[in-house]
């Protein structure tokens, strides 16, 4: 009997070890995979975003949170889908968009509180509005639900306010949206983000320099460049290695300083 006993002990030991172990080698994967995703979106490098997107795939097989997995899967097609969208490649922005919403659609069936997911599917059911116009009442509905769902559950999350901020920004001031508009929503990303802990060090944490980086863009299209480069250089001193920053917002100030 207590033999019987102590193999039951063992046992359960070992199997909680290994879980244990489990856990780390996820954890462990997950972080390097986000260092490599932020690397590969500051250099605007897609060769490398695939490669990041092998890795995701890789941690899929350890059968751990497979939520988050996708979830990082499908922000990393969105930023496929982006550069496809800049280098004018909109069969590729179309196909990683479309893979985006899948992926994003997987995440939040398996965990339909995290947040995170839907805030992403604000941003991948607007990036329809390239190729699926005709379908403009889906994409407002959709976008409207991944809304309501984050207002429900985590309404102090500032990526939630880039994406609401972004929704205004890209819209025509003719049908309510402008810089104007857009800025309190990206300022109030910007001031959420400096008391703002992600849950632990496996969940997203990116956007910072976005808040910013939106801002100064606010202010470049509002012909207020004291203010655009203040904004550009706050961002730059909390992310230092912004490719968006560095590259795209200080183009867009570059070339209203020529005109």
């Amino acid at each position: 009997m207590k033999k019987t006993f102590l193999s039951i002990v063992i046992l359960l030991f070992t199997l909680i070890s290994v879980n244990s172990i489990h856990a780390d080698d996820f954890s462990d994967a997950i972080v390097k995979a986000k260092k490599k995703l932020a690397d590969a979106s500051n250099k605007d490098d897609t060769k490398d975003l695939l490669k990041v997107r092998g890795d995701f795939e890789r941690i899929l097989q350890l059968k751990k949170n497979q939520w988050l997995v996708n979830y990082y899967m499908a922000y990393t097609d969105m930023m496929l889908s982006y550069y496809a969208m800049m280098s004018k490649d909109m069969d590729a922005q179309k196909k990683y968009n479309e893979s985006a919403i899948d992926l994003l659609n997987k995440s939040t069936d398996m965990k339909d509180d995290f947040a995170e997911g839907w805030i992403l599917k604000m941003a991948a059911q607007g990036g329809r509005w390239f190729y699926d116009q005709d379908k403009m009442n889906d994409i407002i509905a959709k976008i409207s639900e991944a809304k309501d769902m984050v207002k429900k559950l985590e309404p102090d999350n500032p990526r939630y306010y880039i994406e609401t901020g972004n929704g205004l920004f890209y819209t025509p001031e003719a049908f309510g949206g402008g810089p104007d508009k857009a800025l309190p929503e990206y300022q109030k990303s910007w001031d959420l983000f400096q008391t703002y802990k992600p849950k632990d060090e496996t969940y997203p944490d990116w956007g910072k320099d976005q808040a910013a980086g939106f801002i100064a863009m606010c202010y470049i299209q509002k012909d207020d460049l004291p203010n655009a480069k203040k904004w550009i250089d706050t961002g730059l001193a909390a992310v230092p290695d912004s490719g968006f920053l560095k590259g795209y917002v200080q183009k867009q100030y570059d070339e209203k300083t020529k005109k």
